[in-house]
């Protein structure tokens, strides 16, 4: 999917998820949805078309339409997809980042779409969804002439689009640091804290998922000093009662909660969480990390936990973090494993490259509108 803004996605239209509240707008399926259908899914066709210019000829024009889906997509408070056959993909995704992108070339928007088909290809699996649900064919068939179409194509008008004061992807959002500009700063801050808590939330679930399933262990048992008759399976906190393992039994931070379809159901709450908890949950993790031969707790990866527990990340934070990232070996991003497919997450490694070898030049290209 690629991210246009807010939570707003632009996909293809041979893997429509009628669970999603969605407009398509295909030759072959911006068709209305039979009655019976409608009622049978959670997501709701919000409008459908054949092509771009029948969508926006029922909006009275293109920028009525992103206003739509903007305010639309903010009623709803929920992800939003607009699936498109391959030629309203192109021709929304050009127009669209031809507008937001006024410093880009053609050919600059062109890379930026590759990378984007090159990052949907590579994580189009079939490890985590049924068969049905993958079809390829549009996405491996590439989108064409994106350099004419560049060329030729309209923008949105900037001063509607600057009023809807829009939320931006993460990478384009970091493609205006790595330029030198400031107008999105407290977007970039915001949305980057955003991520960041994510990171460390699926992380620390991850690695207390990793102690339950190893409880008995007797490995991990010697490491941190319990044995096999310390644990109680039929506590609704299996980790109760396992005193190496306290920080993990701590409801404030890991809700257990048998109700599976109301909330965020045991994952890790990190908000405002104290520094003492920091400390006790740093320490078992370097431990259990000691044990695995992986690295330690106080290593790059866990090193700004604390940031992640703040309400609000400072720009001096965010350049001592962003700065480490960026040079690490690894350029680990901070992007949780389940927020790889809403982002280009390709394109955040070669603004990195970038960044690292200095290109000026051509980072310019991908700074947001405000400074133009």
């Amino acid at each position: 999917m690629l991210h246009l803004f807010n939570k707003v996605y632009l996909n293809f239209d041979d893997s429509i998820d009628c669970h999603t509240n969605r407009y398509v707008i295909s030759e072959e399926t911006g068709n209305e949805m039979h009655q019976e259908l409608q009622t049978t899914y959670r997501g709701t066709l919000i409008n459908y078309a054949k092509n771009r210019n029948e969508m926006q000829t029922k909006y009275n024009g293109l920028d009525s339409f992103f206003e739509s889906v903007c305010a639309k997509q903010k009623e709803l408070n929920t992800k939003v997809i607009i699936y498109c056959d391959t030629q309203a993909f192109l021709e929304l995704s050009v127009i669209w980042l031809k507008s937001v992108l006024p410093f880009a070339e053609s050919s600059d928007i062109e890379k930026y779409l590759q990378i984007f088909l090159h990052h949907e290809k590579i994580i189009a699996n079939t490890q985590l969804q049924p068969t049905h649900t993958l079809a390829l064919t549009k996405l491996y068939a590439g989108l064409g002439d994106v350099v004419g179409y560049a060329n030729v194509m309209p923008t949105l008008d900037l001063d509607r689009v600057k009023a809807l004061d829009l939320d931006f992807s993460i990478e384009l959002l970091l493609g205006e640091y790595f330029a030198g500009a400031d107008t999105h700063e407290d977007k970039l801050l915001s949305t980057y804290l955003k991520f960041l808590k994510r990171f460390y939330k699926e992380t620390l679930t991850d690695i207390r998922e990793g102690a339950a399933l190893n409880l008995y262990n007797t490995s991990l048992q010697t490491q941190l000093g319990y044995t096999s008759s310390d644990i109680d399976l039929t506590a609704d906190n299996v980790f109760e009662g396992i005193t190496p393992l306290a920080p993990f039994a701590d409801t404030e931070v890991f809700t257990t909660n048998p109700t599976a379809n109301v909330g965020a159901v045991n994952i890790a709450n990190i908000d405002n969480m104290s520094s003492d908890k920091q400390t006790a949950l740093k320490d078992l993790i370097l431990s259990m990390q000691s044990f695995e031969e992986k690295v330690t707790a106080d290593d790059f990866y866990m090193k700004y936990l604390d940031k992640a527990c703040q309400s609000t990340l400072s720009k001096t934070d965010f350049e001592t973090i962003i700065n480490e990232t960026v040079n690490s070996p690894s350029a680990l991003s901070f992007i949780p494993r389940f927020d790889i497919g809403n982002i280009n997450y390709s394109f955040l490694q070669y603004l990195f490259s970038l960044k690292k070898d200095n290109d000026t030049d051509t980072l310019a290209k991908y700074r947001l509108f405000a400074n133009s």
